[in-house]
């Protein structure tokens, strides 16, 4: 327990020190379509209650705000609370609640969105097992959980392993493991597409 919290104290404080210039360091102005293709791709209708886990500086918020309209629900969540702040400044205060915490121990109770979208974040969480079993607990019967990316799993494992560091060992599980860990954590009609430039997965709430 003590080695894993020591990894994601390195974690964190590698994404408070990048936080700053995370967004124009991955481009994302450059990816709005990619973005755009990505949240399409969520199954969200309007009134939906939808968390963001690893929202980092928010960069999906105004989108997803944009499908769901006011009368839904939109929250945010980070351990970084450096990329949380970006976050605030950047983005329109409507767009969603911003929470700081770690995805061990969501602090929402259990039962509360339609869904659950995790975007560049899933290979950073140190026991992916049990973030699956938190994402999942805070879903309602019959929501959905989404972990995307703009990359395959070989991209972003080929990525972390080379920008090193606290991330150097943060990697996406491949496609039948990942398939394993979202079955095991209760959800089912689970499918994931791994290819170039994009990866997405998703299963259901039973």
């Amino acid at each position: 327990m003590a080695r894993e919290e020591e990894m994601i104290e390195k974690r964190k404080e590698f994404f408070d020190r990048h936080a700053q210039h995370w967004d124009d360091r991955l481009q994302y102005e450059k990816k709005f379509s990619q973005l755009l293709e990505i949240v399409k791709g969520f199954e969200l209708q309007e009134g939906y209650w939808v968390l963001d886990v690893g929202t980092g500086t928010g960069v999906l918020l105004p989108l997803l705000r944009e499908v769901i309209g006011m009368k839904g629900k939109l929250f945010g969540m980070d351990f970084s609370f450096n990329m949380l702040d970006q976050a605030k400044k950047r983005r329109n205060a409507e767009e969603g609640v911003l929470i700081n915490a770690g995805i061990g121990a969501i602090p929402i109770r259990s039962d509360r969105f339609d869904r659950v979208t995790c975007f560049s974040a899933f290979p950073h969480f140190p026991d992916k097992s049990r973030a699956l079993l938190e994402m999942v607990r805070v879903l309602k019967s019959g929501g959905k959980l989404f972990i995307a990316h703009l990359h395959s799993v070989e991209e972003i494992n080929q990525l972390h392993q080379g920008i090193g560091g606290p991330i150097v060992h943060d990697l996406l599980p491949h496609t039948e493991r990942i398939r394993n860990l979202m079955r095991d954590s209760g959800l089912y009609e689970v499918s994931v597409i791994n290819q170039p430039g994009k990866f997405l997965a998703k299963g259901k709430k039973i």
